[in-house]
């Protein structure tokens, strides 16, 4: 009876430790001193020194803003349309107080700086059986060797009330659950292998469609730490108009995503056109100090090999230079750069630098005859 009694025990802890790996969160009180409350560097330099497991981090992270930050929905018209989340950021921790928007850019910059990895995530919501007007911000974050969700929007007070949640709905919520009323825009954000498309959102499915495609989002999530923010843009537009979305629905996200690829690409064509600039100049450079040399009467004397070097250096430049333009000239950006003047430029360097190789092989020959 004994030994029963020992294998239940032993059954029941085992049990137990394996619910606590898809931990719940455990509302804190996190008394962060004002001064620290002004920027996500100072709120997670706090959480940092005074938490040190990932799990005891999050939930800070997650009660602090719900505690501190209410939903305002007058805040909407201050929503920062672009990209630039420090401004979302900034804009809340100065009012305590902002829309989906400055939550989930909360959450994601604290815990970014915090050591956990964090992507914010677009979609639709569900509420009172029927789907949203506008969209939504959630977010995802990897604690414990898996990805959750969080919506600390949902888990906050709005401004003017009193009602304090003892417990939080929305933190590392299963996903199954957590699908019936938030659908991401792009499916590996659901973190279900597979995932509900729009028709089973609409129809307000509880359970999961095993029929649908199969997706390794963990895979898919991993990959996106490797990629650039071009090529995880063309992987996000690609998925969202695989998922089964009514064109309506995913309308002005698409032409968000195409606005931000034509932004960065026109910053990378900006980037790679001053670069080719400044390997034209180096060529000069390299161009010049040979003529120097000539106009010096090629004193002090340079080894062959001298000269060479300084012939090489001009071509490398040049060649550098060229490639960046060439890239350019490929460029997806709507707006092009025009590269028909310096590549002119680069052209007639290079004709110049054949006639001084063309010289200075003929003093070779010169001086080596005696001449």
């Amino acid at each position: 009876m004994k030994q029963v009694f020992a294998f239940t025990i032993l059954f029941l802890c085992a049990h137990v430790a394996a619910a606590q790996d898809y931990f719940a969160a455990q509302k804190k009180y996190v008394n962060i001193p004002v001064s620290q409350t002004k920027t996500s560097d100072g709120i997670a330099s706090y959480i940092n020194v005074h938490y040190h497991r990932d799990e005891d981090k999050i939930s800070a992270i997650y009660s602090w803003i719900t505690s501190n930050i209410k939903y305002d929905a007058d805040s909407i018209h201050y929503v920062i349309l672009d990209e630039d989340n420090e401004q979302r950021v900034s804009f809340a921790l100065r009012r305590k107080r902002g829309v989906c928007e400055n939550f989930a850019a909360i959450f994601n910059e604290v815990a970014t700086k915090c050591g956990i990895n964090s992507f914010m995530v677009e979609g639709f919501t569900r509420q009172g059986g029927s789907i949203d007007r506008t969209g939504h911000v959630w977010c995802i974050a990897f604690v414990n060797g898996r990805w959750g969700l969080y919506d600390p929007t949902w888990d906050a007070g709005r401004v003017g009330s009193l009602n304090q949640k003892s417990e939080f709905k929305y933190f590392n919520a299963d996903p199954e659950i957590f699908v019936q009323s938030h659908l991401p825009f792009d499916p590996i954000y659901q973190l279900l292998n597979y995932p509900h498309n729009f028709r089973d959102f609409e129809k307000g499915w509880s359970t999961q469609n095993n029929k649908g495609k199969f997706i390794n989002f963990n895979d898919s999530l991993s990959e996106l730490k490797n990629m650039d923010r071009l090529s995880r843009y063309a992987r996000e537009a690609s998925r969202i108009e695989n998922a089964g979305w009514p064109p309506s629905k995913i309308d002005t996200k698409l032409k968000r995503i195409r606005f931000q690829v034509e932004v960065l690409s026109q910053d990378d064509d900006a980037a790679l056109y001053n670069s080719a600039v400044s390997d034209y100049n180096a060529a000069i450079g390299y161009y010049n100090d040979f003529l120097s040399y000539r106009n010096n009467q090629f004193r002090p004397l340079k080894s062959k090999e001298e000269v060479e070097k300084i012939f090489q250096n001009v071509s490398l430049s040049m060649d550098l230079a060229n490639l960046k333009l060439k890239k350019i000239d490929s460029s997806t950006a709507t707006l092009q750069l025009n590269t028909e003047g310096i590549k002119s430029k680069l052209h007639e360097l290079g004709l110049n630098l054949q006639k001084q190789q063309a010289f200075y092989q003929n003093h070779l020959a010169e001086v080596f005859n005696g001449k």
